[in-house]
């Protein structure tokens, strides 16, 4: 007679094991530091027109491309609005961004996401600061196009020789890694 609980303790384990490597593995992810006098600034290089191609890879299985195009501002009490048009494969939909740079180098602000439907998900509270080379932002929220769940999202954005910023996006649920995201943005120069 054949026993199955060896076989269903040692599946336990396995997925136990895979786990603790997938935490451990994000665990020893480099942390960029804060540095209120770094050369980037959200609020800069955001203000006026801008543009981005990125892929989005979830659960290490599909990989989707996707464009968006940005609009900045500033504002007279000195927010910053970022609103933020996704070009997916289900149409356009939108992200709006409110930022206040503090002189600490910090930023706090919000987020409003408009979800598969096109409707706009309630406010969510955004953080995050400079670093030597970009900048960080962190907030728990709703994924462009995307369902009611709330997801943790860290955007890690350098800025590149070139002019590019650079924007590395970790989504992730209870700890656990979701998706990944590349994104290069550009500034756009008005025509004429």
């Amino acid at each position: 007679m054949i026993r199955q609980r060896p076989t269903r303790r040692r599946a336990i384990a396995t997925g136990f094991f895979l786990l603790g490597t997938l935490l451990a593995l994000g665990a020893c992810s480099e942390v960029a530091r804060l540095d209120p006098n770094g050369g980037f600034a959200i609020e800069s290089f955001f203000d006026g027109n801008a543009r981005s191609e990125g892929e989005i890879e979830t659960l290490g299985l599909w990989k989707t491309a996707f464009t968006a195009d940005f609009k900045g501002r500033a504002e007279e009490d000195g927010e910053f609005h970022l609103d933020e048009t996704f070009h997916l494969s289900v149409g356009d939909r939108l992200q709006y961004w409110r930022l206040h740079a503090r002189p600490d180098g910090r930023y706090d602000g919000t987020v409003r996401t408009a979800d598969e439907d096109g409707l706009m998900s309630p406010t969510m509270p955004v953080a995050g600061y400079r670093t030597a080379e970009g900048a960080v932002l962190e907030y728990d929220g709703y994924a462009p196009g995307g369902g009611s769940m709330v997801l943790h999202f860290r955007h890690e954005m350098t800025a590149e020789p070139d002019g590019t910023v650079v924007n590395q996006v970790k989504v992730s649920k209870l700890g656990l890694p979701l998706a990944t995201s590349r994104v290069v943005f550009m500034k756009v120069t008005p025509a004429g």
